[in-house]
């Protein structure tokens, strides 16, 4: 009898099957994938050989699975179908824009096989890079330059850009998630007096060089978000930065203080943990620079990158975002050197105050602006016809009534917008990784390869080599700013955030 029991017992336990999720056969892939003997990583996973020659077997619905996010990885079972239709149809439409000379890209094709699949009603599909890569490889497919044909019909690339790349990731995307992405040259602490100096010149080289950094400016189409401000200088640790352990922007550092391959791709990083941590998926528009990489292993991002032949009317952040941001820089540089003079106190500004002021800045540029400039880029958004332009050039009389009284010279006939506008022609990107550049006699490269500039170190931080103000002090200085803003008709929102920078303050140790 025991002996009976014990076989009918031995069935159960030869039937258990070990389930492994999605996430784990990415795992066993990999593995396989490097040449690990298969024999051990069935033992390390504790399942047989026929379970992982069925899962390699099965490798691109795993990996297709695992990379759309459309799946919890840690999930056991695939339910999904081989999208032969799709596949068919998309194979159909890229024929067809062969014969007619359409040029075809890899965007392009991912955003006509998400169209495919809504119109199929796969509406469980989404085309991933993974899947189009498959699926250039199952048809052979390489996209090349079009040869030029002397049909004598020229094809706008603008044109099939916006009627064919464009509609299909604003379909694809909620205007809070398309974003654009631009940079632009910064002069700091160029006043109106040294413009004189720069009009008409490439500012390659001189006293106004050493005070340049590029920035990096992006925002959502419906204008509910901007991002943080990247800034790039030229030293990795400035001067005026020692004590300091935050900042509002992202700062980063290269030689020549240009974007950079390694900065972008360290950028975007950042990015796409952020819109994870928000279980967000969305779309960064950017231009086709070699310092604009593919970045592999982006969870929430799609980039999204314009093509070279596009002008610049397609860069949203181009129709009057970083106008606006310029416009409102100026203005405050020039009020604080006004300010200065008038209470007979030496003019300073570091990079920190850049630092600074950029972000008050930026939080000043209105949504409307934003949406503005979207749609004359030609995204389509949100009716808004308010321009914040009037607003800005208000502030200006006044500040050009009260320079010379200061003893700024403010030329003749220069608007603050064309004040502005002087660096925008900046170089802000290098033409491609590891350029060798030429060293000025200006800066030279520090034992980091970064350049520092003594510019910066004799008319910027002054007052940084004073000690840090203590606990106490702080404290009362947020007294006195208390009883300056009960004058004031404050909003709860501001309250409240006066109530947050106190408890912060007295949850400071003492020093």
């Amino acid at each position: 009898m025991a002996e009976a029991v014990d076989s009918s017992t031995q069935p159960v336990t030869v039937k258990k099957k070990k389930s492994l999720s999605i996430e784990e056969k990415v795992d066993i892939i990999n593995a396989v994938e490097s040449g690990k003997k298969k024999a051990e990583i069935a033992a390390e996973y504790g399942i047989k050989k026929n379970s992982l020659s069925s899962i390699m077997k099965n490798k691109d619905r795993v990996l297709e699975a695992f990379e759309s996010l459309r799946f919890d990885p840690k999930r056991k079972r695939l339910r999904t179908a081989f999208y032969t239709d799709l596949e068919e149809a998309l194979m159909r439409w890229y024929r067809i824009a062969q014969c007619l000379n359409v040029p075809v890209n890899g965007p392009m094709l991912r955003l006509k096989a998400n169209d495919f699949a809504q119109k199929l009603g796969h509406n469980d599909f989404k085309c991933s890079n993974g899947w189009l890569d498959r699926f250039k490889s199952r048809y052979g497919l390489v996209f090349r330059a079009q040869p030029v044909e002397t049909t004598g019909v020229s094809i706008d690339p603008s044109t099939v850009w916006y009627q064919n790349v464009l509609p299909y990731y604003l379909n694809d995307y909620q205007p809070k998630n398309v974003f654009n992405i631009k940079e632009t040259g910064l002069l700091y602490r160029m006043l109106p007096t040294n413009t004189f100096a720069f009009k008409g010149e490439t500012c390659s080289v001189g006293k106004l060089y050493k005070d340049r950094i590029t920035l990096a400016v992006g925002t959502n189409m419906d204008g509910s978000e901007k991002l943080p401000l990247l800034v790039i200088g030229k030293n990795q640790t400035p001067h005026c930065f020692r004590g300091i352990k935050s900042l509002p922007v992202h700062y980063e550092a290269h030689r020549m203080a240009w974007m950079t391959s390694a900065i972008f791709e360290q950028w975007m990083q950042k990015l796409d943990e952020k819109f994870q941590a928000q279980q967000r998926r969305v779309v960064i528009f950017v231009d086709s620079f070699p310092a604009h990489p593919e970045v592999k292993n982006l969870k929430s991002i799609e980039l999204a990158f314009f093509p070279s032949c596009l002008s610049s009317r397609c860069v949203a952040m181009k129709q009057g975002v970083i106008k606006s941001l310029k416009i409102k820089y100026r203005q405050c540089l020039i009020k604080k050197f006004l300010s200065s003079v008038e209470n007979s106190k030496e003019f300073t500004f570091s990079l920190l105050d850049a630092v600074d002021t950029l972000h008050l800045c930026w939080r000043a540029v209105t949504p409307e602006t934003i949406v503005k400039s979207f749609e004359e880029a030609g995204f389509k958004s949100p009716t808004g016809e308010n321009d914040t332009t009037d607003a800005e050039r208000a502030a200006a009389p006044d500040l050009v009534g009260r320079a010379p009284g200061a003893g700024m010279e403010f030329p003749e006939g220069l608007s603050i917008e064309e004040y502005a506008a002087l660096d925008d022609d900046l170089q802000t990107c290098e033409a491609a990784p590891n350029d060798d550049l030429e060293q000025t006699e200006e800066g030279k490269p520090d034992e980091t390869g970064f350049y520092t500039s003594d510019e910066e170190e004799d008319s910027g931080a002054l007052e940084v080599d004073l000690p840090l103000p203590s606990k106490s002090e702080a404290t009362m200085a947020l007294v006195t700013l208390k009883k300056f803003l009960r004058g004031q008709d404050l909003n709860d929102e501001l309250h409240n955030s006066l109530a947050d920078l106190e408890n912060f303050i007295n949850s400071l140790s003492t020093k």
